[in-house]
């Protein structure tokens, strides 16, 4: 009887793929993952897990940080007063050159571990250039 409930239980398990835990990694492609929450449309939940795995691949490329130091002294002959405020960001300027959807995965049932019904997923990789 045990063995029937088991075989039941294992041929029920829904399948996710492997990639959404565990990013591919290689020395010639650089890969990632973007999520998009279901949305009215299916269509629009594609193109932002998409976009998302695009802006994820753009910030592991390259970002310029930029900082400044602005001190300001106000004051007069007896007494002053000095401000130093620190104006930082940064940027990413980064051309994603030939990088390609090699999977999209749409949630087909409510799974805490993967979103609700209609969560998408994207694995989108790039060469490297190495």
């Amino acid at each position: 009887m045990r063995v029937g409930i088991l075989l039941g239980s294992l041929g029920c398990a829904e399948h996710y793929p492997i990639w959404i835990s565990d990013v591919p990694s290689s020395k010639t492609e650089l890969c990632a993952i973007g999520v998009s929450g279901p949305t009215f449309y299916a269509e629009d939940a594609l193109a932002n897990s998409k976009a998302s795995a695009l802006a994820e691949l753009a910030r592991t490329q390259e970002v310029t940080v930029t900082s400044h130091m602005l001190m300001q002294t106000i004051g007069d002959t007896t007494t002053s007063d000095t401000a130093i405020r620190e104006i930082s960001g940064f940027d990413s300027d980064v051309l994603l050159k030939q990088a390609r959807v090699r999977a999209q995965w749409v949630q087909p049932g409510d799974d805490r571990r993967y979103g609700a019904k209609g969560t998408v997923y994207t694995l989108m990789c790039m060469p490297t250039g190495s």
